[in-house]
């Protein structure tokens, strides 16, 4: 990368930082390009070279989590160990990176799930999360089915579709509880129990 890019990229990152920092204090709607620019200290024209609008900073932080999916799969893959492993290692580390912030996971997600709402948008299709999800909880369970470590009269498809659902749904009970239980350990614990119905 170069030095160029290199300042780009930190300006990108700083105004997404402030951004979730007003966010935090005033919430998404109240928050104003203005007031985000005004704290960066850029002009509004460098916002939009970098944000064509306030709602792609919710797109920014999904892309963000998308690429950190795509590092912790490749990592997890590479690994020695027994497909329940895998997908352990490969959630349990999404969740404690969700934990760092549990506020800014929070606005984001939930307004996330408005603003495409809005923008006349599906976050549920082939490109989403969900789906990316399945395929991925898939494929760690087909090797897992090859390697003879889970059972041969388990349908993969729906395998996968519940360990999704079943993340997901701790995920969002995880942001709207007011209890702070650990979302990296209530996960962890949830797939120990599934796997006790489909190994071998």
């Amino acid at each position: 990368m170069s030095l160029r890019e290199k300042k780009k990229l930190e300006t990108k990152n700083n105004i997404f930082e402030v951004s979730g920092r007003l966010f935090k204090e005033k919430g998404f709607e109240n928050t104003t390009i203005d007031e985000i620019t005004r704290e960066v200290g850029i002009a509004k024209g460098t916002f939009f070279n970098y944000f064509p609008t306030k709602g792609s900073l919710l797109l920014y932080f999904r892309e963000q989590k998308h690429e950190l999916i795509h590092e912790l799969l490749e990592a997890e893959k590479s690994k020695n160990v027994p497909t329940k492993e895998k997908i352990k290692g490969f959630l349990v580390l999404l969740a404690e990176s969700y934990e760092k912030d549990k506020e800014l996971t929070k606005l984001f997600i939930l307004e996330y799930k408005r603003y495409a709402v809005h923008s006349g948008f599906s976050p549920d299709n082939g490109n989403s999360m969900h789906y990316r999800f399945s395929r991925i909880l898939h494929d760690f369970l087909e090797e897992g089915a090859e390697n003879g470590e889970i059972k041969s009269t388990v349908d993969l498809e729906t395998a996968a579709e519940m360990l999704n659902v079943v993340y997901f749904h701790t995920l969002i009970v995880w942001l709207r509880s007011e209890n702070d239980f650990p979302f990296s350990r209530n996960i962890s614990a949830k797939i120990d129990l599934l796997f006790e119905g489909i190994r071998n």
